[in-house]
């Protein structure tokens, strides 16, 4: 496969996941606020600001209307809503010809949808439906993927872009619930009954937690579920497999030696969730926990580009 193609494959499906998980994250905020009082709807809008890590949460100027319009419609915000469903449209385009035709279309409809809207109208009707409805279209794009697609090595390379994006969201969005406040960060109160359940929904978890511990609401058993669940598609472990298993399909296409340095990145990233317990974590720090798998995901991520992508004519010569 070209390395272009496999950039932009590669790219798409992680704008693609971005783009729903700014979504998400805006609705159940939104939704969460006829349900709490103004001090913890605002603690919890500092929370969802500082998962999202480009944002200042502790902004004095900001309020709910102004962080969903800069969360999800600021063009110069790079990781906002319509900023990543735009990147994820560009690099669709660029490879419109290895794609489906269904899922151009899907994802050029959500983008000239999201961009045709007025968001005075937004906010005043109903804001949380309009990002409901965003993140359904996401999540139809990715649904034709995997029914319209040929699953080889482009779309191992969609798979890897979609997890590994999925697995540093979801451990930031972790850290700020479930770590201690750091010295050098911004302060939140301690999770509240409420908080917690706004996490498992932030996480399309709460029913599937709830299946799991019943209507127990616990930050040990909430953070060993979102952490090492097998089966959850938005735990940690889950993404962490998901990325191994595309890079064992996609490593016939590099040198041995290269291949093999990336195979040992993410079984050790692998190993720490598969034979891993919260019980462990707890005891040597969930934020050092959930900064190193945030930092593994990044240290594969430049050993693909490095290997797979932007490697050179000696690396060809090589094989």
């Amino acid at each position: 496969m070209l390395s272009r193609v496999a950039d932009s494959l590669y790219w798409m499906a992680r704008y693609a996941e971005r783009a729903e998980h700014g979504a998400r994250l805006l609705r159940v905020r939104l939704e969460a606020m006829v349900e709490q009082g103004d001090i913890e709807s605002s603690e919890g809008w500092r929370r969802m600001l500082y998962a999202l890590a480009d944002l200042d949460p502790d902004d004095p100027a900001a309020d709910p209307r102004d962080i969903t319009y800069r969360v999800a419609f600021e063009r110069t915000n790079q990781s906002s809503v319509i900023s990543s469903i735009a990147a994820a449209r560009d690099n669709a385009r660029a490879v419109r010809e290895l794609i489906s035709s269904e899922m151009w279309e899907q994802i050029n409809r959500q983008y000239l949808r999201l961009t045709n809207l007025d968001f005075d109208f937004v906010w005043s009707s109903n804001p949380a439906q309009t990002f409901i409805d965003i993140g359904d279209g996401i999540w139809f794009f990715q649904g034709i993927t995997h029914s319209t697609m040929r699953h080889g090595e482009g779309f191992d390379f969609i798979e890897l872009g979609t997890y590994i994006e999925r697995a540093q969201l979801i451990a930031r969005l972790l850290d700020v619930y479930l770590s201690p406040p750091q010295d050098d960060g911004p302060k939140f109160a301690t999770p509240g009954y409420f908080d917690w359940i706004s996490l498992l929904k932030q996480c399309t978890g709460f029913e599937a937690y709830a299946k799991v511990y019943t209507a127990q609401i616990a930050w040990r058993k909430i953070a060993d579920f979102l952490i090492f669940d097998p089966e959850f598609p938005h735990s940690i472990r889950f993404a962490v497999d998901k990325v191994q298993s595309a890079l064992e399909q996609i490593a016939p296409g590099a040198p041995q030696s290269r291949r093999a340095a990336i195979a040992r990145m993410a079984g050790r990233m692998k190993a720490s969730v598969d034979f891993g317990s919260i019980d462990e974590v707890v005891q040597g720090g969930i934020a050092p926990f959930l900064t190193s798998i945030q930092k593994q995901c990044e240290a594969i991520h430049t050993a693909v580009y490095t290997t797979y992508i932007s490697y050179g004519l000696e690396d060809v010569l090589e094989r």
